[in-house]
């Protein structure tokens, strides 16, 4: 698991991005992991569907392409649900309500960059 920085449009945000590329990690997602200090995003490659199975709280799921263009944002996806977007090439999970207050919308671009030692 690589912990890295999150940036919308260009711009740093205090969200932290876990990026999950193993079978086991992006399988993993948000389920079971703890709660961390600041805002922490899973983003999952290569992916294009989530579920919540498992899940005891609803999230936020933002899709982009390989470019990092925001395809579509599905808001408070409850426990026990799917979500999909056929051309999505990453799934970016977030706790429920992040986001609304990052101001995430289909269009903009989301880049998750290492954190420099």
């Amino acid at each position: 698991m690589d912990l890295r920085c999150l940036h919308h449009n260009g711009r740093l945000l205090e969200a932290r991005v876990l990026a999950c590329e193993t079978f086991l990690e992006r399988a993993r997602g948000l389920a079971l992991r703890r709660r961390l200090q600041r805002p922490t995003v899973v983003k999952i490659t290569p992916c294009a569907g989530v579920h919540t199975f498992g899940l005891r709280a609803a999230i936020d799921v933002v899709f982009t392409d390989r470019a990092g263009e925001v395809l579509r944002c599905v808001h408070g996806l409850r426990p026990w649900r799917i979500a999909v977007c056929g051309s999505a090439l990453s799934a970016w999970e977030m706790p429920a309500g992040l986001c609304r207050q990052l101001a995430i919308r289909p269009g903009d671009r989301l880049d998750d960059r290492r954190a420099k030692s």
